[in-house]
């Protein structure tokens, strides 16, 4: 198995269509706000990545629907354990 960290929701969302597992999100600063890092792993992700970067990548709408949902729903939820992770630090000082 090979693994992939991307910040895109909707390559994230092809790369779960394509039979691959969301592993984790991981927050991190990015200027002024939030980004989120989302591990994912698979087999065959450098095949995966050409087919989406070439914009080959064809899936059925419903389900991409669905798959980006699942994935935003993780992003929003680490968001919110990341803003409330650093405001008890800056209050603990």
């Amino acid at each position: 198995m090979e693994t992939v960290e991307v910040t895109d929701l909707y390559q994230a969302s092809w790369y779960l269509l394509s039979g691959c597992e969301i592993l984790g999100v991981e927050c991190i600063k990015a200027g002024n706000g939030t980004s989120c890092r989302i591990l994912v792993q698979g087999q065959n992700l450098a095949e995966l990545a050409n087919a989406w970067f070439e914009r080959e990548a064809v899936v059925n709408l419903w389900t991409f629907r669905n798959a980006y949902s699942e994935i935003n729903s993780h992003v929003q939820q680490a968001k919110r354990s990341y803003e409330i992770n650093r405001r008890f630090k800056g209050a603990a000082r």
